[in-house]
């Protein structure tokens, strides 16, 4: 089965890649398909939470899903694209980072950036282990940014990271939107292509869907 063949002459190689889902849920899970559907093959995919029926409207979940463990669900929809993926699903909290020294790219979608933090602390700590890069997309009901960091330390990343506090507290019935998750993974699988073919990459961005805006983020961070 070629799964590929309508983009083969656009780029190719995402089998060469291990990508690390750190958080399954609308970023996580858009992210994830829509890199299965590009030819990525290696998977590890990260969260200590079970499906809601909340989830069903805002990620790639459907029904059947809810109470199960989100990696477990996610990996279904994954081999349901294709039996050849290799998936491993880490339930649980973030306690270890399964490095496969192949490439490995991280995504992060953790809900808080105290997560957020934690994870890429543990990621970065040692140098031998620390992925090529690491692309960041958080993401409101109608807002979404995104951080890329080829190269990753801890110095970095906390240049562009800042706290939950600090962050927009949106209301719970106005937290995500599912156009938006599926933007989120657009832009994610995007810049995904752009990195594995040493093609120029967008930095650091912002997306409005009110405004239908993109707008670059410049770091201020000393």
């Amino acid at each position: 089965m070629n799964i590929t063949a309508r983009h083969e002459g656009l780029f190719e190689g995402t089998n060469d890649y291990t990508f690390h889902i750190l958080g399954c849920g609308a970023i996580g899970s858009s992210a994830a398909l829509q890199l299965a559907r590009m030819g990525a093959i290696y998977f590890h995919l990260y969260d200590r939470d079970k499906v809601e029926d909340v989830n069903i409207g805002v990620s790639q979940y459907i029904e059947a899903d809810i109470n199960k463990e989100k990696v477990d669900a996610l990996k279904r929809h994954l081999l349901n694209i294709s039996r050849e993926l290799i998936v491993d699903a880490h339930s649980g909290n973030f306690d270890e980072f399964y490095f496969q020294d192949h490439n490995d790219i991280v995504i992060l979608g953790f809900d808080s950036m105290k997560s957020r933090l934690e994870a890429v602390t543990k990621i970065c700590s040692n140098p031998t282990t620390r992925p090529k890069c690491i692309i960041d997309g958080r993401m409101g009901a109608e807002h979404y940014q995104q951080y890329i960091l080829p190269k990753p330390t801890l110095q970095k990343y906390m240049k562009v990271w800042y706290s939950d506090e600090q962050g927009d507290e949106e209301p719970c019935n106005a937290k995500a939107t599912s156009y938006c998750s599926n933007m989120s993974g657009s832009f994610i699988a995007n810049s995904v292509r752009k990195f594995i073919t040493d093609s120029p990459l967008n930095g650091n961005f912002s997306f409005h869907f009110p405004t239908m805006m993109l707008e670059k983020l410049l770091v201020t961070k000393q």
